[in-house]
């Protein structure tokens, strides 16, 4: 555990919350959809390179569907490199943040990432960013089979907390929030983030080919955009609604961040994170 002293990391039990329920409320969700990061364009370079090799978007005669898009965070180029892009989540507050100029190209969609709807064999093409970890796998990994083409490809990815940058303690303060203050608020699934995803890949029952890649994703932050991050995650939203009459964990970050910056005259963070990705090849289900 951290050295430093939040004065709020009594130790909590942890929490099994139903992952359909953590991105219900609005302002979370607001939150979500100002401040998450998008991804570098390099992921689905490296990522069509795999699942299409020898060709070049645009892919006018393919559909995608992203998979628990949120308020489309995943989608990058991919409404204007598919012929149909499809953008799904089981929930209708996240849906309403999707920008009106992807809602524009993209056709959006209620549903489950076990039981999307979608006809069989009619997409040649799942994404799904940072909610892999938040399913019941082996019924999403059917649900894939189901849906993609013979020659169709699954994408999954995540990025990890980080290590946060700029001032003498910061990474030290930056854990104590995640891990110390929050760490049992996180719901069951989290840890698999934590992991990077090892031990989670679709099995040959599923698909014939996996991979997985990993790149840097470093970001340069203000103080009042990380605290817009934090206001996003669930494990925070799990404590104020557990512990409502406790100190604001976000706002204690911000106040000891903003006095260390002040003294070392800083005015951008930097997260250094790290994305990984799972490529799953060729369904091998069929009629599931």
């Amino acid at each position: 555990m951290s050295s430093v002293d939040s004065g709020l990391n009594e130790p909590e039990p942890n929490l099994h919350t139903d992952p359909t329920q953590l991105f219900l409320d609005a302002q979370q969700t607001s939150h979500y959809a100002r401040h998450r990061p998008h991804y570098p364009q390099q992921l689905y370079h490296h990522l069509y390179g795999y699942a299409f090799p020898g060709r070049q978007p645009p892919f006018p005669d393919l559909t995608v569907v992203d998979v628990a898009t949120g308020s489309g965070q995943s989608l990058g180029p991919l409404p204007c490199d598919f012929g149909t892009c499809i953008a799904l989540d089981v929930s209708t507050t996240q849906l309403a943040e999707v920008p009106p100029t992807l809602r524009q190209r993209v056709r959006l969609q209620l549903g489950d990432a076990h039981a999307t709807g979608l006809p069989p064999a009619s997409v040649d093409l799942v994404t799904v960013g940072q909610a892999l970890h938040w399913f019941r796998l082996d019924d999403f990994y059917k649900e894939c089979c189901r849906i993609l083409r013979p020659t169709g490809a699954l994408a999954a990815w995540t990025y990890d907390f980080g290590q946060l940058h700029g001032f003498n303690g910061a990474e030290e303060l930056y854990r104590e929030l995640h891990s110390g203050i929050l760490g049992s608020y996180w719901a069951k699934g989290r840890e698999l983030v934590d992991r990077y995803y090892i031990g989670i890949e679709p099995g040959p029952e599923y698909f014939e080919e996996v991979q997985r890649l990993q790149l840097p994703m470093p970001v340069s932050v203000t103080l009042d955009e990380l605290v817009g991050q934090v206001r996003s995650w669930s494990g925070y939203a799990s404590f104020l609604r557990m512990q409502p009459s406790r100190a604001d964990p976000a706002e204690w970050f911000r106040q000891q961040c903003a006095a260390c910056m002040a003294m070392e005259s800083v005015e951008r963070l930097t997260l250094q994170r790290t994305i990984t990705m799972l490529i799953a090849l060729r369904p091998r289900l069929r009629g599931v």
